[in-house]
């Protein structure tokens, strides 16, 4: 497949995902008499299983082959691949605790709207999360890898707006999700202009790796969620079985 048609795959990619949130109130699944609890367990293991069997090692690959001109740096990464996964789920889980309501009993968001600061800190750091998706969608160059991450980031999508959504409500249903629609673009648009290093690349991986396993971690350890171990499971072993077939 030549640069133009990959260009063009890759903004048809871009569009889907911003479509999940342009139209996130659609996917309240609650209206169509399906348990939320199933569905957000289903994408959860769709997420994890994404990140354990597709991310993992494309980072370990990606920090095998460090340039020396790193110096101290490419020793310790190549020593410990998953170092920028853990600053991005130990960075996602201090803007999580950021938005919780003084107080707020386990963490829980439950009848609370977080507002002011909070609420602009929270949309901020998804909105540098999903340029960052934005931009890897166009430096991949294989299609196939492009589809699955896609597919993989759409599950993830429900499960981050319908958090959104619960954290938020009224204020991410007005402009929240526009924002983050915004961001991916303009990710991608920075990604068609600029090219950087595979080592860059790989560190925006992991970064987005780590967000992706906070995020999965919140929702099916959550006391106010109720999640379905079984869903989970099957998830799991769909994503196996397709990894496997491709």
């Amino acid at each position: 497949m030549n640069d133009t048609a990959l260009i063009g795959l890759s903004l048809a990619s871009v569009v889907l995902l911003g479509l999940i949130h342009v139209l996130a109130d659609m996917f309240r699944w609650k209206k169509w008499q399906l348990p939320q609890k199933y569905w957000l367990s289903f994408a959860d293991g769709i997420s994890i299983s994404y990140v354990f069997l597709g991310l993992l090692p494309k980072i370990v690959e990606g920090t095998a082959y460090l340039p020396d001109t790193l110096g101290r740096t490419a020793d310790i990464l190549k020593d410990n691949p998953f170092l920028p996964l853990l600053i991005g789920l130990v960075t996602f889980y201090g803007l999580e605790r950021l938005v919780e309501k003084p107080g707020s009993a386990n963490g829980a968001h439950a009848g609370h709207e977080a507002t002011g600061l909070r609420v602009t800190i929270h949309l901020a750091s998804y909105t540098v999360y999903k340029a960052v998706i934005g931009y890897l969608i166009v430096q991949m160059e294989n299609p196939v890898s492009m589809a699955v991450f896609v597919v993989s980031m759409a599950v993830h999508f429900l499960v981050v707006d319908y958090r959104m959504m619960d954290i938020h409500k009224g204020v991410y249903q007005r402009f929240g999700r526009w924002v983050l629609t915004l961001a991916i673009l303009i990710g991608w648009i920075v990604g068609v202009l600029t090219l950087i290093s595979p080592t860059s690349v790989t560190l925006l991986l992991a970064f987005v790796a780590g967000g992706i396993v906070l995020v999965v971690l919140e929702e099916e350890f959550s006391r106010e969620h109720p999640s379905s171990f079984p869903a989970f499971v099957a998830a799991v072993a769909i994503y196996l079985t397709a990894q496997i077939a491709i």
